[in-house]
């Protein structure tokens, strides 16, 4: 019995589900850190530090928005798939049929005068350039980049926007997470002893800025 090796890579796809709560835990830790613990309190002494409190806030917030909506954008999205019995079609072949580009949907015209007829043994389909067949989703995608556990789906012609705006965002929201957390980090161990905050509310701030990269 000849065993595919490749078919044992689509179990990668129950990882990526837990990845998925795993997103879910950290923001929800950042969101209580940030707005909860450090700011919300901030809202009721007044002056500067309700304003200052209220803008980083509502910064917060719209980019956590932006962060959510890339990140289901880019997990739900399909990444790109190839149509049924694709094929390229070299530019003699084109000028033969007298068809063009916006005629056909399903092939591509090799101007290079390459034959670009490669055949994807898993799909028993064509492949055009740069597709590649992800072992994970046992499919050929279009412009395939890799295929991204954190999103449970390939990152590929389709979704590639939304995967680079998700890092962005990522990048954004984590960057503010530090800059609020930082001083009830110092604080924490600079005054362990006599901390005014709650245990329960100091391991959540230790916790969010632990898991900022």
């Amino acid at each position: 019995m000849e065993i595919n090796v490749f078919k044992l890579c689509s179990g990668l796809k129950v990882l990526g589900y837990l990845m998925i709560l795993l997103v879910a835990a950290i923001i929800a830790v950042s969101y209580h850190a940030v707005v909860i613990v450090t700011c919300g309190p901030q809202l009721l002494r007044g002056g500067a530090h309700s304003v200052l409190a209220f803008a980083i806030i509502m910064i917060f917030h719209f980019l956590l928005i932006m962060l959510l909506w890339s990140y289901f954008t880019v997990l739900s999205k399909d990444p790109g798939s190839v149509p049924e019995n694709w094929r390229a079609v070299l530019p003699e072949e084109a000028l033969e049929t007298g068809s063009s580009l916006n005629d056909r949907s399903d092939c591509v015209v090799a101007t290079d005068g390459l034959d670009r007829r490669a055949f994807c043994n898993h799909c028993e389909n064509g492949k055009p350039p740069r597709c590649h067949h992800c072992s994970v989703c046992q499919r050929c995608v279009l412009k395939m980049d890799h295929h991204c556990v954190w999103v449970v789906n390939c990152v590929g012609a389709r979704n590639y926007k939304f995967f680079l705006l998700f890092l962005l965002y990522t990048f954004m929201v984590t960057t503010m997470d530090t800059l609020v957390l930082l001083p009830g980090f110092i604080n924490f161990f600079g005054k362990a002893k006599n901390h005014s905050s709650s245990p329960g509310d100091l391991a959540v701030i230790f916790l969010a800025f632990d898991c900022v990269p």
